[in-house]
């Protein structure tokens, strides 16, 4: 069937999203169908018909998949909950655990970076430079695990407030003063234990930070 004005037939859907999502193809998009997170209409004579609502819902759950690292699961719990899909640009960290070192298996080069986040290559240099990048120079060329990507997405929040890299030393320089203090406690600590109290001083850090924030911004002296 070809797309009319309304709709789109699934080749050309494909078509439409190549350019964002180069590995896209028209098995994938049925997959999707298969596992309930796409439901097109259909034409009297049983075509699949898209529109751009169908459209716009495959950029949300692609980019999700390859930006933020979400299994289907929970993009379909997102997509059958109370606020529905659309909402990619309420950016969402994945869980995260302060005891479990960085995940290293996923690798990014620089320019996979800067095209994920939309950052300037100078806004990167002084990511490195403010040392909230890592300096990650090898011989084959810059490489980032999944941890320095979710940096630059949240700093690239942040220039939509206007905040700068340069703004941001001094939460480097907390976070720094942070892992001292909790490396210090856990003299003595091992296995289960340690694991246990960095997760609990990581939690009370935060749960302090944030009444001391809010404090400051009312005013409650």
């Amino acid at each position: 069937m070809e797309a009319t004005a309304s709709y789109f037939s699934i080749g050309k859907l494909v078509k439409a999203l190549e350019i964002d999502f180069p590995d896209i193809s028209i098995s994938k998009v049925r997959f999707l169908e298969s596992k309930g997170l796409l439901n097109p209409e259909r034409s009297t004579s049983g075509y699949r018909r898209y529109s751009e609502k169908d459209l716009n819902h495959l950029k949300w759950i692609l980019t999700l998949q390859r930006d933020h690292f979400l299994p289907l699961k929970v993009i379909k719990e997102r997509l059958v909950g109370e606020k529905g899909f659309g909402s990619i640009d309420r950016f969402q960290l994945p869980q995260l655990d302060p005891s479990s070192p960085p995940d290293d298996s996923l690798e990014f080069t620089e320019v996979e970076i800067l095209k994920r986040t939309g950052l300037s290559q100078e806004t990167l240099n002084e990511l490195v430079s403010y040392g909230i990048l890592p300096n990650r120079k090898q011989p084959v060329g810059e490489m980032y695990n999944s941890d320095d990507l979710f940096v630059t997405q949240i700093v690239s929040r942040f220039y939509s407030y206007g905040i700068e890299p340069r703004h941001l030393r001094h939460i480097k320089r907390g976070a720094d003063a942070e892992a001292l203090l909790i490396d210090q406690r856990l003299t003595g600590l091992k296995g289960k234990k340690a694991t246990q109290a960095v997760v609990e001083l990581a939690r009370l850090t935060n749960e302090l930070k944030t009444l001391l924030l809010r404090r400051s911004l009312y005013g409650n002296d």
